[in-house]
């Protein structure tokens, strides 16, 4: 009996020891997976915003927005465009506005020169809605995000590579008629970043309202040639009769 209860108690052991090694094994596997997460809410995205940065377009980052003038612009090629067009910008360092720049992308690791990050959102002005409005087309460096429910209506970069302009193509919804500005965070590296930049505004017109004033025009000009070919037979015909 006493060397089957012995046999008994050394299995019992060497189960408990099993299962908390095993526990220890998962243990620290969470661990290191809280650590990744952790570490990338600390150091940044390098694929860009996620999307838990859509309502408040804020980097997750443990450091303040910069309060200083941003060395960055949002700048709009045209003031208005269409609802069935586009409208084509330009996200760059404000040294190539004034000359310092050669125009090009840059690589450099200047903090003010370049940025790593970026989100970009249009928003109706004013602005009391706060859903993003548009969809984004961007080019092989970069990537859109859904936002609010809808698709595409936001933009941000696919790596943490130094850029010193970014070109995006914003397209309006298709019944939209108003004004609307970009707002665009800029990530410079980890610790400075500014929020919320705003771009000059762009009107967008209703392309079916555009298009049933030039047909109302058109109409308008085709009465006036039948006023004008009536009117030019009735002379006509009072000429014949005092005449004759």
């Amino acid at each position: 009996f006493q060397a089957t209860l012995g046999v008994s108690v050394v299995a019992s052991s060497k189960t408990f020891d099993n299962r908390l090694r095993f526990f220890k094994k998962k243990m620290q596997g969470l661990l290191v997976i809280m650590m990744a997460l952790i570490a990338g809410q600390v150091t940044g995205h390098p694929h860009g915003a996620p999307t838990t940065a859509c309502n408040t377009m804020f980097p997750l980052h443990k450091h303040h927005p910069q309060t200083s003038a941003c060395p960055f612009e949002t700048r709009p090629y045209q003031t208005e465009i269409f609802s069935n067009s586009s409208v084509r910008i330009a996200l760059h360092n404000l040294g190539m506005v004034s000359g310092s720049s050669s125009g090009s992308s840059s690589s450099s690791e200047n903090t003010t020169d370049s940025f790593k990050g970026y989100m970009i959102m249009a928003f109706e002005v004013p602005s009391e809605n706060a859903v993003a409005l548009g969809t984004f087309q961007v080019s092989s460096d970069s990537h859109t995000i859904n936002c609010h429910g809808m698709q595409q209506n936001a933009a941000t970069p696919s790596s943490k590579s130094h850029k010193s302009i970014v070109h995006l193509t914003w397209t309006p919804p298709e019944d939209f008629e108003g004004d609307v500005i970009f707002k665009t965070t800029y990530v410079a590296s980890k610790k400075p970043f500014w929020m919320n930049q705003v771009s000059a505004p762009v009107r967008v017109r209703l392309a079916a309202a555009v298009a049933d004033e030039e047909s109302d025009t058109d109409d308008d000009n085709i009465v006036i040639i039948q006023n004008d070919v009536l009117e030019g037979k009735l002379i006509e015909q009072v000429a014949y009769l005092e005449s004759h």
